[in-house]
């Protein structure tokens, strides 16, 4: 799997499907289908992605995806700390739950259960392809817990195969 580097920091999200989609279809690892991809999947004013328009997205290239979260309803505890207002979420919360609306309307299968590291190595040995959004700071070195989107694509021998959008393949 060829990763697509993110070129911002707000792009993690459309950059683990860019890559997914440019391994799957041949879709163009470029700057322009990143943004493409980001501009249809943002909750504004924040500048994260929707999981349930990444879902939609894909669905719109030909694949099939599945969404499993723990929690349907749209939720950013620490936006304080992203200078965020509460009003910024509120907006926000809006635009996904029209982001879940449109992945019911496209039959996109949606899970609402608690996700285990079992769940996903079944999801893997099953060959699927998975973003994850997670704790990025053991794999990135970081000073601080961040929240991101990457694409887990195998699990073999104790080491989960990764592509992180900002650092590329890693195991």
């Amino acid at each position: 799997m060829i990763p697509y580097i993110q070129s911002t920091p707000y792009t993690t999200a459309a950059s683990s499907l860019l890559t997914i989609l440019h391994h799957l279809k041949g879709i163009p690892l470029t700057k322009e289908q990143e943004f493409n991809i980001w501009k249809k999947t943002v909750n504004l004013p924040t500048r994260a992605a929707s999981i349930y328009a990444l879902a939609s997205y894909a669905h719109k290239e030909g694949l099939t995806p599945k969404v499993v979260v723990e929690k349907k309803e749209y939720d950013f505890p620490d936006y304080r700390f992203y200078k965020y207002t509460k009003e910024d979420i509120d907006h926000a919360s809006f635009i996904a739950d029209l982001h879940l609306r449109n992945a019911k309307n496209n039959n996109i299968q949606i899970e609402e259960q608690e996700i285990t590291i079992n769940h996903i190595k079944n999801e893997l040995e099953n060959d699927k392809i998975l973003i994850l959004r997670l704790n990025t700071k053991p794999i990135r070195n970081e000073k601080r817990n961040t929240s991101n989107y990457v694409v887990v694509h195998g699990y073999s021998n104790q080491y989960y195969h990764i592509v992180d959008p900002l650092v590329g393949g890693i195991s």
